[in-house]
């Protein structure tokens, strides 16, 4: 009997022991899929959000995508540079980065549309240090009167006529002329002579010998931008409502130089902006993450030495919602400076 009985008790605890187990594990499956849906509604809730911000960004960048597989391919990408913007701006950056026009192109796409592809360095300068000029602390020609709206080039690697037009309408306008906005499409169909390559990039420089040899430059309202390469218009192109008589180079590498030649006038210079930096800037004082290899040619308006890093304002080509309405500030610095800025400054002379 005492066999029987133990034998059954032994037998009970068994099928209570895996009653229990069989319990046990059932819960821990339930828990295990409760925090794996917990999580897949998690990562939902941040996939259909993403995708809300994204239809928002088509909306207001007018983005329309052919097929449902570009709609996917522009979606990852969009959403692999929301991650990128998000974890920059967490690090407390002097700069800002935010979604903008490019948010939906990748870094190597966005080059090859909205840089050039040739920026040659000027062979010889007739360098400038305006020895003996005491600079103002701070200058900004847009409060003066001297810089016509943010223009925007698209995709098309005309950066340098947006330049060269930016200066000489500033020059103009500082000699006592009535501010006017002037032709890059004439800049870009007929400097080729003087070495420029339209579409392909070109050298401030060079738009000055074009304008001094064409004895004068037209207004963007009588030869309009197309943004493509085209035959030079001559009858357009002689009649002209601005001229310069020559251009000087400031010496290189030099922004004590630089800053005498900003407080005279707006100054064309170029950049490297194949970066983050530049693709997804948005407000704030850039200081890095851009290197010294030029690539565009933008424009500095002024710059402000008392500000906590100093910057230079300067002019961009790619419209007004990009950046500060147009504009980006980057950090004043010896050397090259950040992005390049201090390597090839230039200006026009009326």
């Amino acid at each position: 009997m005492l066999g029987s009985y133990n034998e059954n008790r032994t037998s009970g605890w068994k099928k209570s022991t895996i009653a229990i187990i069989g319990v046990v594990a059932m819960a821990c499956i339930i828990g295990t899929v409760a925090i794996v849906r917990s999580n897949d509604n998690k990562f939902m809730s941040i996939l259909n959000a993403e995708e809300h911000e994204f239809h928002e960004f088509m909306a207001i960048y007018n983005k329309v995508y052919a097929t449902e597989e570009e709609f996917t391919h522009r979606f990852r990408i969009f959403r692999d540079n929301l991650a990128y913007i998000r974890v920059f701006n967490s690090m407390g950056d002097t700069m800002v980065l935010g979604v903008n026009e490019f948010a939906d192109m990748d870094f190597i796409e966005f080059r090859s549309k909205y840089l050039t592809h040739r920026f040659p360095e000027r062979q010889s300068e007739n360098g400038e240090t305006f020895e003996g000029l005491t600079a103002p602390t701070s200058v900004d020609w847009r409060t003066k009167g001297a810089v016509t709206p943010v223009k925007n080039q698209g995709q098309c690697g005309s950066c340098w006529a947006f330049s060269t037009t930016g200066s000489v309408e500033g020059a103009w306008f500082l000699a006592g002329h009535t501010l006017v906005s002037l032709s890059e499409q004439q800049l870009v169909d007929c400097s080729r002579a003087q070495g420029n390559m339209g579409c392909n990039g070109g050298l401030m420089d060079d738009g000055f010998k074009y304008i001094i040899a064409n004895k004068g430059i037209t207004t963007e309202a009588n030869y309009p931008y197309t943004a493509k390469d085209g035959i030079c218009n001559k009858t357009k192109a002689a009649q002209v409502a601005a001229t310069i008589s020559t251009y000087t180079d400031v010496t290189a590498n030099n922004p004590t130089a630089l800053q005498n030649a900003v407080a005279q006038q707006p100054v064309s210079i170029a950049v490297e902006a194949d970066q983050n930096a530049w693709q997804l800037y948005k407000s704030g004082v850039v200081t890095k993450n851009c290197g010294t290899n030029l690539d565009h040619g933008v424009l500095i308006v002024g710059y402000d030495t008392t500000a906590s890093p100093p910057y230079w304002i300067v002019k961009n080509s790619w419209g007004a919602s990009w950046g500060m309405e147009g504009y980006i500030e980057i950090e004043i610095s010896s050397g090259p400076g950040v992005c390049g800025i201090n390597k090839q400054p230039s200006y026009p002379v009326v």
